[in-house]
């Protein structure tokens, strides 16, 4: 794809207050209306055709050909398996009632026959062999495993540690107490359900070599035969990817592909997909597929366009150049990152960044963290450190999620799923429908 490139500029340029997690006395948001990526607690909050999930609105399909392979649309607008779409019609009723033929049972009067024999008593007791059970000797096996205490999150050195005896490792050389999964739903937000049924920290585009993928949480490497790729995972929709990705079919499977980079050929974008000066692209269901933007700026369309001959996620006319989430932006003059968004009080220097979700986070070395701007409040990229939950920092830059509690300068995170180590609460934002674990 090689069309002319759209030259308009939207200089967007975040400049709040980053949020300090130990002040949570914050100004309620103004109301907004209920479409996709508003917040939200309950599903009528959102609009016709949306529902709330993880504190954001969604929308996957508007009929049922917008959703994959059988699985049909709901009424909220919420792809689900098909057949689990209740029709609403009762089961039919002839409004007959069963036939009484008014015959009793036949009595025949006739009494059991006793014939006066009683059973019959041999006299000869049961044979005891006189062979006590047989003792081998040998005792029960110890292996030597006694389950510990540690929950999910918490911090371990060895499997005995941890209830479920399952210790893994964590980002920033550190280890955590996991448990059994089957789905990604069954883990933390920033985790993903790895090859062996263990919930496992999310490594979506961390290097990887694509002949080697099982060094990946998922086991899933996308990049050229043989060469270095990126991790990734399978997805839903872009709100369960990192920012700035698509999810996008590779191989049969839809799996997070990173779209808002740089790119001078097809073979520089995992898709085959590349517009010049804008950076990659991908094939597209609709609109859930495609990065979402920060709130203002126009949204991804998906439709044929640039050249191609299937839908892609098109960049909107705003977007002027292509540098990438995480890349330096100037504090005046043209926006060149590929989000349309600098955040000129970004921390070190002015970055370029992407609104993010919950469940999705950001990309390798960035967290997801809360901005405020006036009265409402946004979820963007911020640059991050290795910092694991629980670990000692003096600034949000330290931690791997780039949330650091400053009252008690530790690590900590978003706690939407419920989920914090032992002894930490989950800890409401007033004003706000955020929530972080602290001690």
């Amino acid at each position: 794809m090689s069309l002319p490139v759209p030259r308009f500029l939207f200089n967007l340029r975040v400049a709040p207050a980053f949020l300090l997690l130990a002040l949570l006395a914050l100004v309620p948001p103004a109301a907004t209306s209920g479409c996709a990526g508003t917040e939200c607690n309950f599903s009528s909050q959102c609009d016709r055709m949306h529902y709330c999930f993880d504190g954001t609105c969604y929308q996957d399909c508007q009929r049922d050909f917008d959703c994959p392979g059988t699985d049909q649309c709901s009424s909220t607008g919420e792809c689900v398996p098909e057949g689990t779409i209740d029709s609403g019609t009762p089961p039919s009723d002839s409004g007959v009632p069963p036939s009484d033929t008014g015959t009793p049972p036949t009595d025949t009067g006739t009494p059991p026959i006793d014939t006066g024999t009683p059973p019959m008593d041999t006299g000869t007791p049961p044979t005891d062999t006189g062979t006590p059970p047989i003792d081998t000797g040998t005792p029960p096996m110890d292996t030597g495993t006694t389950p510990g205490t540690g929950r999910y999150l918490d911090r371990c050195n060895v499997g005995g540690d941890c209830a479920s005896t399952l210790c893994v490792d964590d980002i920033g050389s550190s280890r955590m107490c996991s448990r059994a999964c089957t789905l990604d739903s069954d883990c933390a937000s920033e985790h993903v359900c790895g090859l062996a049924g263990v919930c496992m920290p999310d490594d979506t585009g961390t290097p990887c070599s694509t002949a080697t993928p099982a060094s990946c949480s998922t086991g899933l490497c996308i990049g050229p035969a043989g060469s270095t790729g990126s991790c990734t995972k399978a997805c839903s929709g872009a709100a369960t990817c990192p920012a700035g990705y698509a999810c996008t079919d590779i191989g049969g499977t839809h799996v997070c592909v990173d779209i808002e980079k740089s790119c001078g050929v097809a073979t520089d974008c995992a898709t085959g997909l590349c517009i010049p000066g804008l950076g990659c692209t991908a094939e597209c269901r609709g609109v859930v597929d495609c990065p979402g933007r920060l709130p203002g700026l126009p949204p991804y369309t998906c439709e044929v366009a640039r050249g191609a001959t299937v839908p892609i996620c098109n960049p909107p006319f705003d977007i002027a150049g292509d540098d990438p989430i995480g890349s330096i932006c100037p504090v005046v003059g043209p926006v060149q990152c590929r989000s349309g968004a600098c955040n000129t009080s970004a921390p070190v220097a002015p970055m370029c960044t992407q609104s993010c979700t919950i469940v999705g986070g950001c990309g390798p070395g960035l967290g997801c963290r809360p901005e405020i701007e006036g009265p409402d409040l946004f979820l963007v990229c911020a640059r991050a450190g290795n910092g694991a939950l629980g670990a000692g920092c003096s600034t949000a830059a330290e931690c791997a999620s780039a949330l650091c509690d400053a009252t008690a300068n530790v690590c900590t995170r978003f706690c939407a799923d419920a989920l914090c180590p032992t002894g930490w609460t989950c800890t409401p934002v007033p004003g706000f429908s955020i929530a972080l674990c602290r001690p």
